[in-house]
């Protein structure tokens, strides 16, 4: 069939003539293409839309762009970078448009394709995707951006395997792609291989100082494992560099709630929405800090206005939908459960039931009250002394689980003893509680941990750094396993000599297509 006579290139022939249209009505008595106010008005709006577009200022590319396309209608670049800027504004289907008309002035350009291919990922439409994504490939064979694009159109189908596999060729030919090693770090990130996902990401923004996707996805790598500092530190170098992107300051906000930073969080994710109103990840987080405080109503109002927002890409599409069912539920069990308890008629297991929410949104100190209120017996009283460690009250909770240690030979107990000791500031009794793990269950690998760290508190090295090596060997992977070896790192480096380094997954030698 003719180019020509497809659907998709009749909408982009009208799309010209539209832009035609504009550009006649804006200079009547002007010939575009010979009168030289108009070459130099195109020049000047391209340089203009270009250096907008590079410092994230979508908005203002894409007025830019639109008008430099409307006076230059041939111009390959003026609707390329207006597509780029379009895709940035989130609005993929005029992105496809525009990105379709550079591709019929130039079909042979491989990062038109990549680009249009991006869009249409992100709309959700994966076959598209990947057949651009393939054009791509065909114009320039291993083709970086292209075989980037190709695996998280994999991972947009959940084939994980065939993602990784696809980064790990990238990497494999060109280990200075720093998209590749930071978007298979966000993959392994997700699948909880966080030793793996940070040393890809610290490999991404040591290739690229100043990659700020790169150091985005380690900003909340660092959350994982719990380095708070380092995570906001990371994220704010971000901001710096794209002090217009709303993502960074929705990644700081994520960070500072994970931290328990309620209010920075709020001013953070406040200025992304100022950015983008409708930035579905800032929606979510604005979710998230409503629903720990208990506004219900709030939370799913923020939900709603994420998925309104025709621009929202397939994926946190998914994630909003499935949130919006989470805080359904939770908002239906409060509602039923909080009136009965203010009255003084909640049976056992309801307290038992509210208390559960209460701890599932962080709010220890009333999941522990509640859960004391239910007079719990059995399993139950295991909950009421891990809500009171986690609500602070430490000294109840070692009472607690002092009582249940002696009465069953579990190891888990003792562990859990030793913790609320060690936050008490009895670093030698917390020793002696995990010594008594280990002799119920010498391969108890958190009472090593444990033990590990009250040793280091205590002076005795030698033996703390022969535990953290044990657990390394033992569980190379993980949030945890991550902590230990930045322990190392400060207090034995020459430690990690006998450790192998996370193995992230980059092979070299020919590979497989994609």
């Amino acid at each position: 069939m003719d180019r020509v006579s497809t659907p998709g290139a009749v909408r982009r022939l009208l799309a010209v003539l539209a832009l035609a249209a504009i550009a006649t009505h804006s200079a009547p008595a002007l010939r575009a293409e010979k009168a030289p106010w108009v070459r130099q008005e195109v020049s000047r709006l391209l340089n203009e839309g270009t250096a907008a577009l590079n410092r994230g200022d979508y908005a203002r590319a894409v007025e830019a762009l639109r008008r430099c396309a409307s006076l230059h209608l041939n111009s390959f670049h003026a609707h390329y970078y207006l597509g780029l800027a379009l895709v940035g504004e989130r609005r993929y289907a005029e992105a496809i448009e525009a990105l379709g008309i550079a591709l019929d002035l130039d079909p042979s350009h491989p990062g038109a394709n990549v680009a249009i291919g991006n869009a249409w990922l992100k709309r959700g439409d994966v076959d598209e995707a990947f057949a651009a994504f393939h054009r791509a490939l065909e114009l320039r064979a291993d083709y970086p951006p292209a075989l980037d694009g190709i695996a998280r159109a994999y991972e947009a189908r959940a084939e994980d395997d065939k993602a990784t596999e696809t980064y790990r060729r990238i990497l494999a030919r060109d280990k200075g792609y720093a998209e590749a090693y930071t978007h298979l770090g966000d993959l392994l990130l997700r699948k909880g291989r966080v030793s793996e996902a940070v040393a890809l990401l610290s490999e991404a923004v040591k290739i690229r100082p100043d990659f700020a996707e790169g150091l985005d996805r380690l900003a909340a790598a660092y959350a994982r494992i719990g380095f708070f500092d380092e995570a906001i530190a990371t994220i704010e170098r971000a901001i710096a560099l794209e002090p217009l992107s709303a993502a960074h300051l929705a990644t700081l906000g994520s960070v500072q709630l994970e931290a328990g930073l309620l209010a920075a969080a709020e001013k953070s994710l406040s200025r992304a929405l100022e950015l983008d109103p409708g930035f579905p990840e800032a929606r979510e987080g604005a979710a998230e800090l409503a629903r720990r405080r208990g506004d219900y109503a709030a939370a799913l109002a923020a939900v709603e206005a994420a998925l309104a927002d025709p621009r929202v890409d397939a994926r946190s599409r998914r994630r909003l939908e499935a949130m919006r069912s989470v805080l359904e539920r939770e908002w239906r069990d409060v509602e039923r459960l909080e009136p009965r308890v203010a009255a003084g008629e909640a049976a056992p297991e309801e307290l038992r039931a509210l208390a559960a929410v209460y701890a599932r949104r962080g709010v220890f100190a009333r999941a522990a009250a509640l859960e004391e209120d239910s007079r719990p017996e059995g399993q139950a009283r295991e909950t009421l002394a891990y809500y009171l460690l986690r609500a602070g009250r430490f000294r109840e909770a070692h009472t607690l689980y002092a009582e249940l240690a002696s009465g069953a030979l579990r190891a888990d107990l003792h562990v859990n003893d030793g913790v609320s000791l060690a936050r008490l500031g009895d670093t030698r009794g917390a020793a002696e509680a995990f010594r008594w793990a280990l002799a119920l269950d010498p391969k108890q690998l958190r009472a090593k941990l444990y033990l590990a760290n009250a040793l280091l508190r205590l002076g005795q090295k030698d033996e703390a750094v022969a535990l953290y090596k044990f657990y390394l060997l033992e569980a190379p992977a993980g949030a945890t396993a991550e902590r230990v070896r930045r322990v190392l790192l400060q207090v034995a480096p020459e430690a990690l000599a006998d450790i192998p380094p996370p193995a992230f997954p980059v092979e070299t030698g020919p590979q497989g297509g994609p």
